[in-house]
Formats: structure tokens, sequence, C-alpha cells
């Protein structure tokens, strides 16, 4: 514990002195209220010595010596005195002042002078709680002594820890259920409040994480042992962990067994080994779903996802997407094309046959990038317009003569054709054509 001295400012001496009239108005406020029926009790003793305090003389006398009830006088005594400086040590997140006097432990003063705060409060206590096997139990405005956690306690520390998150250490005492879900240690925090040696023995405890939901009625569920897993909570009730940290490594370690098993997880539910299940929450694209499948049928540790993006699937397993989406794509076309024979013939026949193949490939888009990009003469503008007129397209009549589109209408009924056809029937619809052109 280390100790620091300071000088005191207006207000620390104000609270220090408003402790000590208290006090001094009534000094049996600091013996615990009695909860239980023993045959005797320690703090009847200790009243009958609190009673001789009333002597100033005697009150000077015992504060020059260490102990408890010297702590009593000598904060007593701090009344009608000034004090110019202070001592403080730094506990959890802040700086506690108290009154350094005689030969008193600091502990004590600390205590005693801080007496409005229930956690500081207690500390004076733990010796002889601990000498005499007492269970000390400190609320707001008092300290209880009792045999066993009083109701009023176990409500008050209730509220004073409440939790609404999702994720928790569960405490179970004596009924009573408290949550625990803070930055910092709440069973640690909690142990300020009470001096009762077998809480560890007594309560029951339970940690709620999310993980995995089932989304998918399996025969046997393989990651069972996983989820129900035994906790180990001795790091957590030494203090040496906050909650959420604990929280966190728990849903690690589930984590970390569930990776073994072979089953699906997307956005923390699992589908077993359902892969339709899987896929149609999944949604993958179709380009993607070859090799989705791939990974899935040859991967023997859990596929886990944490939202429903199969790209994200894929990254994960060195998947390039583009060149995954382009090699589908590109197999797309020449399974639209590898129905179409090989067409030879002149430079007419070759721009009829490239132009309804880059149809089925592209679309109307594609032959309207090819024509504007073609050098023509009469015929290629007239075999040009005859595709335009088979898709329907608007806005380019303007570049045509009158003789070139009504040309071009009559050839569409060949071009519809083509766009239907396959291997001989296609080569023949072609030649129809060609010789229509002339």
């Amino acid at each position: 514990m280390s100790i620091k001295i300071r000088t005191a400012t207006k207000q620390i001496e104000k609270r220090i002195i408003k402790i000590a009239n208290e006090l001094k108005s009534n000094p049996y406020k600091i013996l615990p209220e009695c909860a239980g029926d023993c045959a005797s009790c320690y703090f009847d003793k200790l009243k009958k010595e609190i009673d001789k305090l009333k002597n100033e003389r005697y009150c000077e006398r015992i504060a020059n010596k260490k102990g408890f009830l010297s702590a009593l006088a000598s904060t007593i005594l701090l009344s009608n005195q000034k004090i110019p400086h202070v001592a403080f040590i730094r506990i959890g997140n802040e700086n506690v002042y108290y009154a350094k006097r005689g030969k008193v432990e600091d502990e004590l003063l600390m205590s005693i002078q801080n007496w409005d705060k229930p956690n500081l409060r207690l500390i004076a206590y733990q010796k002889i709680a601990k000498k005499k096997k007492l269970n000390l139990f400190s609320l707001p405005d008092k300290i209880i002594c009792s045999k066993s956690p009083p109701e009023e306690f176990l409500n008050f520390l209730q509220k004073k820890f409440f939790c609404d998150e999702k994720e928790y250490i569960l405490i179970k005492w004596r009924e009573k259920e408290i949550k625990c879900c803070g930055e910092k240690n709440t069973v640690a925090e909690m142990k300020q409040y009470f001096y009762y040696p077998d809480f560890e023995k007594e309560i029951e405890m339970d940690a709620k994480v999310n993980t995995v939901e089932c989304a998918n009625k399996c025969e046997d569920c393989v990651i069972k042992d996983a989820i129900e897993q035994e906790v180990d909570y001795t790091q957590y009730l030494k203090g040496g962990i906050s909650d959420k940290k604990f929280l966190d490594n728990y849903r690690k370690k589930i984590l970390w067994k569930i990776e073994k098993k072979k089953v699906l997880i997307l956005s923390n539910r699992c589908y077993g080994n359902n892969v339709d299940k899987f896929l149609e929450e999944l949604k993958p694209r179709e380009w993607e779903k070859e090799a989705i499948n791939e990974i899935l049928k040859y991967e023997n540790k859990a596929v886990i996802i944490e939202q429903p993006s199969s790209a994200k699937l894929l990254e994960k397993y060195g998947v390039n997407i583009q060149k995954l989406r382009k090699e589908y794509y590109e197999n797309k076309k020449r399974e639209k094309l590898k129905n179409l024979p090989v067409i030879e013939g002149d430079e007419l026949a070759k721009f009829i046959d490239n132009l309804a193949r880059i149809y089925r490939m592209e679309g109307k888009e594609g032959v309207l990038r090819t024509i504007k990009e073609e050098k023509m003469d009469v015929k290629k503008k007239s075999i040009s317009y005859s595709f335009l007129y088979a898709l329907n397209v608007k806005g380019e009549e303007w570049k045509y003569t009158k003789m070139e589109k009504e040309f071009g209408e009559h050839l569409s009924i060949y071009v519809r054709k083509l766009f239907e056809t396959e291997g001989e029937e296609y080569k023949k619809i072609l030649e129809e054509m060609l010789r229509e052109i002339g």
C-alpha cells in the first residue's frame, strides 16, 4: 500500500472533520447491527470501551496507541483540530484521503475517516472479523453482523451491481442472482462490502456468452461438448481478471473447440452439416457456387463466417474472387457458342456470324458497340440495321438511308432465326441470308 502526503484542501479538511463530528456525536454508529443470537458479542465489550471515550483525557490517551479503538479516538479528536496535511492512497480509480495521527495503523485511520463509504469502512473491521470469526456485511448506512448474509444486504448487492447485458457471469447466492458484466472484476468489487469466508463455497456460478445458436435440428449435436464444457472460475475468483475479459476468454475457448468440429456456422447460427440450409442463408452468386461447394465438401473443420457473405468465405480460403468471376463468365460464353458451327466464307459471312455470336455472349449492348466500331459499306450497313431492328434498338435510325433500313428490316427475319438456331440449321440460315444479300 503506497502512502503519499499532500496539503489538505479546504474540501478534504471539511469532509474529514464532518465525519469526526458525526462520530463524536454518535460513536456507537461504528458498532455493527446484530442480526444473530450469539451467546456473547465482541462488540458489546467494544461498546463499553467506546463509553469511556466521552472522557477527553482518556480519548487522548487511547489515541496514542494502536488498534481499532485508537483509530476511532484519533478521528473523534479531529473534530477540534486543524488538518494542514493529509495522507492518501490509491484504491481502484480514486485517491482516498485521511489524517495521520499517532501510532494508529494507516488502514484503520483511512477506513474510519471514510466511514461514509461502505466498501472502505469495512477495512477497519477485517482483523476483528477474522480473529473473532464474525461475518460482517457493509451497507450504505450501517454494518450488520450476522451468521448468514441478510436479505437486505443481498438486495443491496443486486441493485449496486445490476447488469442488463446479454453476456454475463451469473452469481447465485442464497437464492439471489447477481449478474456480473463490468469492466472490473465484480466479485472482487463485491467482496469489499462483506467479510464472509464461506462466500465461494456457497455460491453457484454460470457464464452466459453469445457463441452459437442452433439453426438445424441435428440427430446428434457435435458441438454440444464445446458449448457445455466446464468453466474454470479459479482465476476470476482470485480477482485476476475482469468480468468482460473472463467472458471474452470463455467465448474464445468455446469457439476454439468448435473450430475443430466439422460444422457450418453463419452469423453465430450453427447449421450442423446441412449444406443446403447453409447455402440458402449464405445466398452465393451463381459464379461462386461451385468453388464454395468444393470448400464445404473437403473442409474437415468448422466453417465459420460472421455474416452472410459468400465473398468473405471465399477470401478466407484464399480464392481470387475476380479471377473466379472472370473464368465463370468465360466458360458461360464458351458454353453458349459450343453448338455453333465454324463458319468459313467471305467477309460478310464472318461479319454476320460475329454479330450473332456477340449477341449470345454480350447481348444487344455488345452488338451495338461492335457496330459502332466497324467501318461499313452499304451491305454491312444493311446487315447492321437488320440486327438493330431484330433487337428493337431505337435511336440509331438516323445513321441509315431509307434503302438500308428497308433492306435491313427484310434481313431481320434471318437474324432472329440465327439467334435461336444451332449446328447445321444455323449454318443453313446464314447461307440463306448471304444469298439474299447477294
